[in-house]
C-alpha cells in the first residue's frame, strides 16, 4: 500500500508477482541478458575512465566520486544519457529517488500505518497523524519525474537517430508505433537502478586494510596487462586472482543485509567466514555442487523469479572498475597533520543496502 501511494508500484522490484511482472522481467532479459550486455561495454569503459579521472583529482572525495558513477552508469546504460557534472539535473532527481526508496520508502526499519490499516488511505491528508500521506503525495510526484523524464530523453534521441546503446534503445528499436501503450509503459517502469556503489566502497575497504591483498592484485596486473594501457573486459579470463578479490567482495559485502548475509559467513562453505580472503576461491572444490554452492553470485542477486536480471551487467561493470583502480592506484590508509595513521571506520548510511 505504502508503494503504490508514493509512486513505486509498478517498479519491477516493488511488483507482486503477476502478468505484469513476468512482462517487465520479460524486457530486462531482452535487454539485459548475455547476448546484449556486450554492446554496453563501450559506455561502461566511458565511465569507467571518467571515475579514474575524477578520483585522481580529488581521492579524498571518493564517497561521493563512487556514487556518482554508480548513478552515472545507471543513466548512461538505461537511458544513453551521459552525466557531465555532479549537479546534472537527472542524476540529481535519481540520486535524491534513491534516497527516499532505501531510507524512507523502503526502509525495513519503519512501518507504515497504512500497510497495518489499509483503510487510512481513504482519510483526508490535513487530519492529526496523516503527515505521512501528505509526504507519500510529494514523494510520488518525484518518483513519476524521475522515471518519465529520462525514459523522455531516451525517446527523442530514438526519434532523432542520436541514441546510444542502452536498455531503452534496444527495447524501442523497432519504433514505439509498433508498441502498444502498455508495452511502453511497462518499458517505462522496467528501467532500474543498478546499485553498486555499497559493493565498490567494501572494495577499497578491503584494499586499504589488506596490503598483502592489495599488492598481489597489482603484481597480477602488472605481469599480465603491463603499465602501458587499463584493463580491458578480454584480461579478464587472463586475471584470476582479481577474479577471487572480486568473489571475495561480493561475498564481504552482502549488500542487502537479508538471509543471504548469513549464507555467505557460514562456516562450512566458507572457513574463517568474517576474514577477507580471495584465496578461498583459487582453489576449486572437486564437488561441482560444492564449487557452485560457494560461488557468491549464487545469493547476492537473488534468488529464482526474484533474481536480478541485470546481475551480469552489474558484476562485469564492477569488475571492471575494481581492476582498473588496482592497475592506477594505490590504495593506504589516511594520515593525520603528525603522520600518524587514521585506522578506517565502517559506517552505514544506508537503511536498506550495505
Amino acid at each position: 500500500m505504502a508503494g503504490e501511494l508514493c509512486g513505486c508500484n509498478n517498479m519491477t522490484a516493488f511488483l507482486a508477482y503477476g502478468e505484469q511482472s513476468k512482462r517487465q522481467r520479460k524486457y530486462m532479459h531482452q535487454a539485459l541478458g548475455p547476448a546484449s550486455i556486450r554492446e554496453y561495454r563501450p559506455l561502461v569503459t566511458m565511465e569507467t575512465a571518467s571515475f579514474l579521472n575524477r578520483l585522481l583529482d580529488d581521492p579524498a572525495d571518493y564517497p561521493s566520486l563512487v556514487r556518482r558513477y554508480a548513478g552515472g552508469l545507471t543513466l548512461f546504460v538505461v537511458y544513453g544519457y551521459r552525466v557531465t557534472s555532479a549537479d546534472d539535473a537527472f542524476l540529481t532527481m535519481a540520486t535524491k529517488c534513491a534516497n527516499l526508496l532505501i531510507n524512507e520508502i523502503g526502509n525495513p526499519g519503519s512501518i507504515w500505518v497504512v500497510d497495518v490499516v489499509p483503510a487510512l488511505r481513504h482519510l483526508p491528508s490535513w487530519l492529526p497523524g496523516m503527515s505521512w500521506k501528505r509526504k507519500a503525495k510529494v514523494w510520488k510526484a518525484q518518483m513519476e519525474e524521475m522515471v518519465d523524464a529520462p525514459f523522455e530523453f531516451a525517446q527523442d534521441a530514438i526519434r532523432k537517430g542520436t541514441a546510444l546503446p542502452s536498455f531503452c534503445q534496444t527495447l524501442l528499436a523497432d519504433g514505439e508505433k509498433s508498441l502498444t501503450e502498455q508495452q511502453l509503459f511497462d518499458i517505462k517502469w522496467t528501467a532500474n537502478s543498478m546499485y553498486t556503489a555499497g559493493l565498490i566502497q567494501h572494495f577499497i575497504h578491503a584494499m586499504v586494510t589488506h596490503p598483502d591483498i592489495l599488492a598481489r592484485a597489482q603484481a597480477e596486473i602488472d605481469a599480465v596487462v603491463g603499465r602501458e594501457r587499463l584493463p580491458s573486459f578480454a584480461d579478464r579470463d587472463a586475471l584470476p586472482y582479481i577474479e577471487c578479490v572480486m568473489s571475495e567482495c561480493l561475498r564481504w559485502s552482502a549488500p542487502v543485509p537479508i538471509g543471504r548475509r548469513a549464507i555467505m559467513r557460514d562456516g562450512t562453505l566458507y572457513p574463517d567466514p568474517y576474514v577477507f580472503s580471495p584465496e578461498r576461491f583459487m582453489v576449486q572444490s572437486l564437488d561441482p555442487e560444492l564449487t557452485r554452492r560457494r560461488d557468491p553470485r549464487q545469493y547476492v542477486f537473488g534468488f529464482g523469479r526474484r533474481r536480478c536480471p541485470g546481475a551480469q551487467l552489474v558484476e562485469s561493470s564492477a569488475w571492471l572498475l575494481m581492476a582498473s583502480m588496482l592497475a592506477t592506484f594505490d590504495m593506504r590508509k589516511a594520515v593525520d597533520a603528525s603522520g600518524k595513521i587514521i585506522e578506517p571506520t565502517v559506517a552505514f548510511n544506508d537503511a536498506l543496502f550495505r
